[in-house]
C-alpha cells in the first residue's frame, strides 16, 4: 500500500501539483498553501498470488482517499475541476494501475475554514515479486 501511495504522490508532483501531503503529517495547515491535497489509504485487499518459476504476481486492490482543501470562497465547480484536472487525470494516466471513482463529496470544514472535496478511488494493480 505504501508503494502505491508513493507512486501516486510522485506522479502528482511530476504533474506540478504542489502541497501534496500524507495523512497524519505534522506540518501545520497554515504552512500547506492555499490549495493542498492529502493522500491517504483506505481498504486494502491482496488477492491470491499467481506463481511462475521466476516470479510471483500478486493482484492488489485498495482504496485511495484524496482530500482537497481549498479556500472557503472556492466554488464547488472550481474544486471539482481542480480534482478532475490534477488528481483524477494523473491517476488514470499512471501505467500499471487501473482506477475508478468510488465516491466524491464536497463539504465545508469549519474548523479549518476551508472547502473540502473528498474522493475515494478504487485502485487495482499487479505487484511483482522476483523468486530467489
Amino acid at each position: 500500500m505504501v508503494e502505491i501511495l508513493s507512486q501516486i504522490r510522485k506522479a502528482l508532483e511530476e504533474k506540478g501539483v504542489v502541497n501534496v501531503c500524507e495523512a497524519y503529517d505534522a506540518l501545520p495547515v497554515r504552512d500547506k498553501g492555499e490549495y493542498f491535497v492529502v493522500v491517504g489509504a483506505g481498504e486494502y485487499e491482496a488477492l491470491n498470488p499467481i506463481r511462475t518459476a521466476e516470479k510471483i504476481y500478486m493482484p492488489v486492490k485498495c482504496d485511495v482517499t484524496f482530500t482537497v482543501y481549498a479556500p472557503m470562497n472556492t466554488t464547488q465547480e472550481q474544486l471539482y475541476g481542480y480534482y478532475r484536472y490534477n488528481l483524477e487525470s494523473t491517476v488514470d494516466g499512471m501505467c500499471g494501475l487501473c482506477s475508478r471513482l468510488k465516491s466524491v463529496k464536497v463539504s465545508p470544514d469549519s474548523k479549518l475554514n476551508r472547502l473540502t472535496l473528498t474522493a475515494v478511488m478504487k485502485i487495482s494493480c499487479m505487484k511483482t515479486i522476483e523468486v530467489s
